[in-house]
């Protein structure tokens, strides 16, 4: 195995130098030294800096080499120019380098050929190279701060992996309020080599580490990406990804239905759901998703039954509406037995139903019987606790209750006590015995909505191209490829290469013969590969209903649309009972992405679509169909005969097979797909290719 496969002396090291050491105060060389030095590193410190003879106390050292030793792990912090001069230097001492220094990609062209540089040297010396322009890293097991940031985290088995600095020291100073504990915090500032994906891997490995949480704002190699989550979730490991960038101006990289529907943001979403990640959509949510899942281990399968105690009705009401807004989350419907318990243990005047409402005069035995009927409760997995400060209410008292009952139950307690100064105190008691305290019911909720739930993880893997079938295609694709997309003819024949519907034609560009078994009514469009929306400019015409009408449609649209190459086709009139578009786009981070959604003049106006992330397996697809944004189609929703749910999928399928296996095409549209519910086939009626 390469050096660089293995982190463990990077990030877990036993000794440890610093390149570009100071003691002048204010300095980033003199804040990571000390960083080292104050919190009781055990492994061996070592300064190098030529102009220092003592820096802390410790000796300072001219050289890397100097030393007279291996060392596991450097941090460089020297200006950018010098960066390569001191680790070729070191390369033969250490394997494993932390760049700290600014000057590299993120600073223009020369800063790019810098880091270009200093990467074929990590190639050539075979060397670990975090960053450049990063925080560094900080393993609070080992009691190491490797980094510019002040203190250290409080031990626990949650991974950050960060692409900003500023916001991974922000993380850990909320981390604090919130109870938050790290097995490490990386900083991967510009990536050059070690990015996210390749911490992914090591942290899905490192047995203290149960949850990796990302912090990103872009992703450069897309499958590794998604291999390494895959992994890391199948392995048992949680992965939650806060993204930067959400609300990015579309790409504008193809003008049709497909483009505009799927944004890179929608796509990212789908690649993350597609490997069984979870998505914070804030730096709220991404802390409430870190703290579930630091609190919580057992797996609940969607939807979870959610049982909540209150002493103020509106709460309970907010509770249960937020609730309903929650697909994984459910209320759970009591058994008779608590509902028994309940009333004899409760005023006449509470409610015993979910949820329970002990009234605004509870004190500590109401909530102490509310709360033990949820845990007893088979019909409850996640436990909810409003409180109100009353005057009578003994809120630091029902904190600790809530602390102990959390330590003998495996449901998960959580709790929101509504107020100011009066549940300061006790919310600072929830948080640091282990029971996680929400401001409101609904970011409770939606938490909770965001976590449970079985996460299915598809496997990344490639397909094997069908040598005969690509050669064919080629030959199509390769006559075109002065033009940016193909005629519908060619469309035809490649779509039936990959068994992909596409309505019959007529080409009736040159005219036709009286004879020709045209089948009327029939519809007239114009063909030419310039002309992609065909409707919007007037190149669609119908009903055709014999041979007069269908001559005066073809020279109508030969004279409406004189640029070169225009070509007029005539199709059959079909029956329409649902309209769907399936369109392929070639992502520049997570390649082919297959988008399938209703179509139709509406496809824009609702927006009802699904993305499918490549290489794809026909459960992955049908299980998206049957859950997705068209499902009411396949679940017989009012009693209307569901759709086939096999013939869609298929579609879906073997069009990703085609962008797969042909890298020329950059999108695909078929809008309207048109589908039936009885024995009538689908059928393609449009056909686009995209060179």
């Amino acid at each position: 195995m390469k050096q660089k496969q293995n982190f463990s002396q990077l990030l877990n090291p036993r000794s440890i130098a610093v390149i570009g050491a100071s003691g002048t105060k204010g300095k980033v060389g003199n804040m990571i030294a000390n960083n080292i030095t104050s919190h009781k590193f055990g492994g061996d410190v070592f300064f190098v800096n030529p102009k220092r003879s003592k820096i802390l106390g410790k000796k300072s050292y001219a050289s890397l080499s100097d030393i007279g030793q291996k060392v596991d792990c450097t941090v460089v912090v020297v200006p950018g120019k010098f960066v390569e001069d001191v680790i070729r230097e070191g390369a033969d001492v250490c394997k494993n380098f932390v760049v700290i220094s600014a000057g590299f990609g993120e600073t223009g062209m020369d800063g790019h050929n810098r880091e270009m540089s200093l990467n074929a040297l990590a190639q050539e010396k075979d060397i670990n190279i975090l960053g450049p322009n990063c925080l560094g890293f900080l393993t609070p097991d080992i009691s190491l701060n490797a980094s510019f940031a002040e203190g250290l985290p409080v031990i626990g088995r949650i991974a950050v992996i960060s692409q900003s600095g500023a916001l991974a020291v922000a993380i850990m100073d909320k981390a604090r309020e919130e109870n938050i504990g790290f097995s490490s915090v990386v900083s991967i500032g510009n990536k050059m080599q070690i990015g996210a994906a390749e911490l992914i891997e090591y942290f899905r490995k490192d047995k203290n580490t149960d949850v990796i949480a990302l912090y990103l704002e872009g992703v450069a190699r897309g499958e590794l990406f998604l291999s390494a989550i895959a992994s890391a979730v199948a392995d048992g490991k949680k992965v939650i990804v806060l993204k930067a960038g959400k609300t990015q101006e579309a790409q504008e990289a193809i003008a049709l239905h497909t483009g505009s529907l799927a944004g890179s943001d929608d796509i990212f979403s789908a690649a993350l759901d597609k490997v069984g990640a979870m998505r914070a959509e804030s730096m709220s949510d991404f802390f409430a998703l870190v703290r579930f899942a630091q609190q919580y281990k057992n797996a609940v399968s969607a939807p979870a039954g959610i049982g909540i105690v209150t002493n103020a009705g509106g709460p309970g009401v907010l509770a249960t509406d937020a609730v309903a807004s929650e697909e994984n989350l459910k209320m759970s419907k009591l058994t008779d037995k608590t509902k028994d318990v309940l009333t004899k243990k409760l005023p006449s005047a509470a409610s015993v139903h979910n949820p329970v409402d002990l009234l605004g005069d509870a004190m500590f035995d109401r909530y102490e019987i509310g709360i033990q009927k949820m845990v007893s409760d088979e019909t409850v997995d996640i436990i909810l606790v409003l409180l109100t400060p009353q005057d009578q209410t003994p809120v630091d008292d029902i904190a600790q209750l809530l602390v102990d009952m959390q330590k003998k139950t495996k449901k998960l307690v959580i709790a929101s006590f509504i107020g100011g100064e009066r549940v300061r105190g006790a919310i600072d008691l929830l948080n640091s015995g282990g029971v996680l305290h929400f401001v409101s019911p609904r970011s409770a909720l939606s938490a909770a909505g965001d976590f449970v739930g079985k996460r299915t993880v598809y496997p990344i893997t490639k397909k094997t191209n069908v040598k005969e079938r690509v050669e064919k295609a080629q030959k199509i694709i390769q006559k075109a490829q002065e033009r940016e997309s193909l005629y519908f003819e060619e469309c035809k024949h490649i779509a039936k290469m990959y068994e992909l519907p596409v309505s019959r034609f007529w080409d009736v560009t040159g005219g036709f013969d009286a004879k020709s078994k045209i089948i009327y009514p029939c519809v007239v469009k114009v063909d030419n590969p310039n002309v992609l929306h065909k409707t919007d400019r007037g190149g669609v015409i119908l009903p055709i209903k014999n041979l007069r009408e269908l001559d005066g449609a073809r020279k109508i649209l030969l004279n409406r649309f004189k640029e070169g190459g225009t070509r007029v086709i005539a199709q059959p009139m079909l029956k329409i009972k649902t309209e769907l578009i399936i369109g392929l786009k070639r992502d520049p981070v997570f390649g082919i992405v297959i988008v399938a959604g209703l179509g139709g003049i509406y496809t824009e106006v609702f927006k009802r679509v699904n993305f499918y992330i490549a290489p794809l397996s026909m459960r992955e697809i049908k299980h998206t169909l049957k859950t997705g944004s068209i499902a009411f189609l396949f679940d017989g929703t009012r009693g209307i005969e569901s759709y086939n749910v096999d013939s869609i999928a298929h579609i879906i399928y073997n069009m990703a097979l085609m962008g797969s296996e042909n890298p020329q095409i950059t999108a695909v549209d078929i809008n309207p797909l048109l589908v039936y519910n009885d024995d009538t086939k689908d059928v393609a009626v449009d056909f686009k290719i995209i060179l």
